[in-house]
C-alpha cells in the first residue's frame, strides 16, 4: 500500500522531472506531455487517497 507521504514524494520528484523536462525540450515534447500525463495520475491518486481518508474520518466521528 502506498502511504499519503510516499504518494507527495513521487508527485514532487514527477513535477521536478516535468518541469526539467519544459525547461529543456518545450512543454510540447513527447517527454514533457508524458511527465504531464504521469503526473495527473499521481494527482488523481493522491486526491482519491486524501478523499478516502476524510470520508473515513468523518464516520469514526459520526459513530
Amino acid at each position: 500500500m502506498v502511504l499519503l507521504h510516499d504518494l507527495k514524494q513521487y508527485v514532487e520528484e514527477k513535477r521536478q522531472l516535468m518541469i526539467r523536462s519544459a525547461s529543456l525540450n518545450g512543454f510540447t515534447s513527447e517527454e514533457t506531455v508524458r511527465y504531464s500525463q504521469e503526473l495527473d495520475e499521481l494527482l488523481n491518486s493522491y486526491q482519491q487517497l486524501t478523499n478516502r481518508q476524510n470520508i473515513n474520518k468523518s464516520v469514526e466521528e459520526q459513530a
